[in-house]
């Protein structure tokens, strides 16, 4: 049964499920230049996904995608496909592939990420940024209130996202976000990221995928109130996050995109042979792993960088979505 749009959900989600013999939740790094085999692995190394998935037979797959830039820009279709396998061998019955930049066309321009055979036995499905019709709203009262599309910046030097807002958009009174349906009805969520340079987020990777989980009004609010207040795109960025908690995060870092993004522009650089997996159910970790690698392969991740992602880990602790110290982890590092 389809979620009702007009009235408003609780969050999908819930507490972290990848806990370890210790008790401590799990963190999974795995080595490896075959993705197959650090999918393998590292799904071994937590159980198996047969402790995520459950009695579900429904699982959704949330990659992250950039026009027709390739891996690293955009989540490999061998990641998706390796995870799938496993989604399968669990159980699922149904895998969906989720995409939320679907113009009006529809699904024919699936052919801008990825092509026709790539996705076998998968259900691609998209929602539009742009339409409300495909989103429902989720309210969380921890959450910020969200600016009015009237207080964004306007005029001379406005950004690209001060051009894209409806002043007709209506907000609710309390604390939501209108997050799209197909993620919020999914019983299990598995987020696919990879790790490239963002000129706003300072990184995309685990926390940032979820901007392509919420409706479009409220990430080009955040984007255009981050000429005048930081601190607010920093705070909704990890509330896009908060509002899917995807039960299970898998980064593949085989190779990262460095210096500039998430486009890629003249003077993007590409990293190859970095050859790690994350495997956890805590975001946060994740990306706290995540920004590590990047600093050391990145000369422009400066410490002015590292202090804004530290600061959106700061916030997503407070929204309970993970842990960023990571000795409060049984860390599992593997080689294959």
């Amino acid at each position: 049964m389809a979620t009702d749009i007009r009235t408003a959900q609780v969050r999908r989600g819930g507490e972290n499920r990848v806990i370890g013999s210790s008790g401590k939740p799990l963190l999974v790094i795995v080595e490896g230049s075959n993705i197959d085999a650090t999918v393998d692995a590292g799904i071994g190394a937590i159980g198996g996904l047969g402790r995520i998935i459950g009695d579900h037979k429904a699982v959704l797959l949330k990659p992250n995608t950039n026009q027709r830039d390739p891996f690293p820009s955009t989540t490999s279709a061998e990641h998706i496909r390796a995870v799938a396998r496993h989604c399968g061998g669990a159980g699922a019955t149904s895998i969906a592939v989720h995409e939320d930049h679907r113009p009006a066309g529809g699904q024919e321009d699936l052919k801008m990420y990825y092509e026709a055979g790539d996705l076998p036995g998968m259900d691609i499905r998209f929602s539009r940024a742009g339409a409300s019709e495909d989103y429902v709203l989720v309210e969380h009262e921890p959450w910020s209130s969200e600016a009015k599309p009237s207080d964004v910046p306007q005029g001379d030097g406005a950004s690209w996202a001060s051009r894209m807002l409806d002043a007709d958009y209506e907000q609710g009174a309390t604390p939501g976000l209108r997050v799209a349906r197909e993620v919020q009805e999914a019983p299990v969520v598995i987020n696919l990221p990879v790790l490239k340079r963002h000129f706003a987020g300072q990184i995309t990777s685990a926390i940032k995928n979820h901007v392509g989980s919420v409706y479009g009004m409220h990430r080009w609010i955040a984007h255009a109130m981050m000429q005048s207040e930081r601190d607010y795109f920093d705070r909704k960025l990890v509330e896009f996050a908060s509002a899917v908690r995807p039960e299970l995060t898998i980064t593949d870092i085989r190779s990262i995109q460095a210096v500039s993004g998430p486009m890629v522009g003249d003077d993007t650089t590409f990293v190859h042979g970095v050859n790690r997996l994350i495997v956890t159910g805590d975001t946060v970790a994740a990306d706290v792993v995540a920004m590590d690698i990047m600093k050391r392969h990145d000369v422009t991740f400066t410490t002015h960088s590292e202090a804004i992602v530290n600061r959106q880990h700061a916030y997503a602790e407070e929204l309970g979505l993970g842990m960023s110290d990571l000795s409060k982890f049984e860390v599992i590092e593997l080689t294959v």
